[in-house]
């Protein structure tokens, strides 16, 4: 049931297409379950079942013909994807980047690709930079006077479920010191806001092993 064969060697060479499932293929997360698992672990994430759709939030990039009076919040309101106002014309870029289905017709089977423009949406999506900053304000609230190490075991934690190995600990050490000289002392919110938007674009975020 796991992605790494005990002898990664012989089952290769006995099974290179993996024919008979030595391993159980890696997955991406469908483009509502990376969206919902950002709010999550954000925070930000609202659990309430049913009520009226959450309009799309406009952009400039919006401006076809019937485009909707006014827009709705950057993070529809922490509901889940679900809830989400589904218009033809105005679809929410991020999870059409992740192979959401277009509502012109119906699909039995979505298409589940890896391209370069999901790598973009997670580094430059508005959405993603302010859950970034949520978590990072949550945890540095949650956590005052905690270590660095123990703030990225908590942040191993919420993102991945399980325990950062101590070379993953050295790293990211290394990293929030270059991210400290980048924004200067005092700027604890920007620095670990960034640091949590790199654990968002690593693929063990956005991929099931």
């Amino acid at each position: 049931m796991g992605s790494v064969a005990n002898d990664i060697a012989a089952a290769s060479e006995r099974d290179p297409a993996n024919l008979l499932w030595h391993r159980i293929p890696v997955r991406r997360l469908e483009a509502e379950a990376i969206r919902d698992s950002i709010l999550a672990v954000s925070g930000r994430l609202n659990p309430a079942a049913g009520g009226p759709p959450i309009p799309i939030h406009l952009t400039s990039f919006h401006d076809a013909r019937g485009r909707p009076d006014r827009s709705g919040p950057l993070d529809g309101d922490g509901r889940r994807s679900v809830y989400g106002a589904v218009r033809r014309n105005f679809m929410p870029s991020m999870l059409v980047s992740f192979d959401f289905p277009t509502p012109f017709s119906t699909m039995g089977r979505r298409n589940r690709t890896n391209v370069p423009g999901q790598s973009l949406v997670l580094r430059n999506d508005p959405f993603v930079h302010q859950q970034a900053r949520e978590w990072a304000t949550r945890l540095l609230q949650s956590t005052a006077g905690t270590s660095d190490d123990g703030r990225i075991q908590r942040l191993f934690e919420s993102a991945f479920a399980r325990k950062p190995a101590t070379d993953e600990v050295e790293s990211c050490r290394e990293s929030l010191a270059d991210l400290r000289k980048l924004h200067g002392t005092g700027n604890e919110v920007d620095v670990w806001s960034d640091f949590c938007h790199a654990l968002f674009n690593t693929n063990e975020f956005i991929f099931l092993p």
